[in-house]
């Protein structure tokens, strides 16, 4: 049973309805599934992800994504089930469908066996999979092959739109949105994906060994980092200003992001509010960005958590507890509800159980757990990106990394 319901238009403040309007307008439909969510907090984050997701999901339009709109529905695919999201495999089944994807490979993957796959789907499938599992790095020889098959601009994406997809599907499992008997009506017929196992817990957990995250990190880019004018082509370089307004300058892993500036304009856009105009208060903000940043094993993202956590005053030895996976003796219940929150939806069934819920909700209300779910989405975005394309954090950064 979803855990929050429908922010209408009439009950938000005359000033924010602007935004409940854009996200009707930039969608074509009414406001439901993460903008449910997101309303009922900030509805102009709810604009902003709105903003990006029709980058992603367009199809036909002139700024549709250059990745093909198979690749992106086997993305969805691959990342629903990876990530026990319901709503998501839901939302793209026609999409999915429709882009010629045949249904023993739709069923073996909702079902979690291995599809018989053709050579493009193989290796996106294994793009998938290490970013969101193991160590989370994508080895040499894979990376070579799809850089060689995708391209930059279109591998860029690939990996954004599994990003996308976590940001999405995060926030609606936090909060249980389920689709309506009438948005289910609208799709042909379809066999749900289920969710599987259950809610992680410290009982639950098995121990693996935790990469370091520490400064050696000295391996190259593995694609060119496009920071200045000269670097894109001209009509994009509007993209570089508007990402260079809201940062200072680019970063690393938007120096990786250009290579699809489009995309990299409305990321930034997303990552701004909740960065640094969002009500999430900071020290929450950090511990979420630490446990993001940690359990993708991203030295680059856990810099930027480090920066958050010491401005926030965030304790040395939960900061070290974190970083070795270890529970510190002592630590606030409120602090403990985020990380407890964010566990859970990065680990077991990637679902949040009643007693975790009612922990980060009872300490931070449900506008501040929405937000957390949200840039615990953000921050494993970034985290892909950054560990995809090799990224190590510059400790030297003239201006924010994320």
């Amino acid at each position: 049973m979803s855990r929050l319901t429908e922010v209408t238009r009439e009950r938000l403040p005359k000033e924010q309805r602007r935004f409940y309007d854009a996200v009707k307008s930039i969608r074509g439909r009414p406001v439901s599934g993460p903008f449910i969510v997101l309303m009922n907090s900030s509805p102009d984050l709810a604009a902003r992800f709105a903003h990006l997701g029709h980058y992603f999901h367009s199809r036909g339009q002139a700024d549709e994504a250059p990745l093909p709109v198979r690749a992106r529905a086997f993305v969805s695919l691959v990342g629903s089930r990876a990530l026990d999201a319901p709503y998501e495999f839901a939302a793209w089944i026609d999409t999915v469908r429709e882009a010629g994807i045949p249904q023993e490979t739709i069923d073996a993957i909702r079902e979690g066996k291995t599809p018989s796959l053709d050579a493009e789907e193989a290796l996106i499938a294994k793009i998938c999979g290490a970013l969101v599992s193991g160590d989370h790095r994508i080895d040499a020889a894979t990376f070579d092959a799809a850089l060689a098959h995708f391209g930059p601009q279109q591998l860029v994406d690939l990996v954004s739109t599994l990003g996308y997809f976590a940001m999405i599907a995060l926030p609606l499992n936090a909060f249980e949105i389920a689709m309506t008997p009438k948005q289910i009506a609208l799709r042909k017929p379809f066999t749900p994906l289920a969710v599987n196992g259950s809610p992680w817990t410290l009982n639950s957990e098995t121990a693996r060994a935790l990469p370091p995250l520490g400064s050696g990190h000295t391996a190259a880019p593995r694609v060119p980092l496009l920071t200045g004018h000269d670097d894109v082509a001209p009509e994009h370089q509007h993209f570089l200003d508007r990402v260079v307004r809201s940062r200072g300058w680019i970063s690393p892993a938007f120096a990786v992001l250009m290579h699809s500036a489009d995309a990299a304009e409305r990321i930034a856009y997303v990552g701004s509010h909740l960065l640094y105009e969002s009500a999430l208060p900071p020290a929450v903000r950090a511990l979420v960005l630490l446990a993001g940043a940690r359990e993708f094993d991203c030295a680059y993202t856990w810099r930027a958590a480090i920066d958050a956590a010491v401005a926030a005053g965030i304790d040395a030895t939960v900061i070290q507890a974190i970083e070795h996976g270890e529970g510190p003796a002592e630590i606030a219940p409120a602090a403990l509800a985020v990380l407890d929150f964010c566990r859970q939806l990065m680990r077991g069934n990637h679902h949040v159980d009643e007693s975790v819920y009612e922990a980060m909700t009872g300490h931070h209300g449900v506008p501040v757990a929405v937000l957390s779910a949200a840039m615990l989405g953000y921050v494993v975005m970034m985290s892909m990106i950054a560990n995809a394309f090799d990224l190590a954090p510059d400790e030297a950064a003239p201006g924010p990394l994320l």
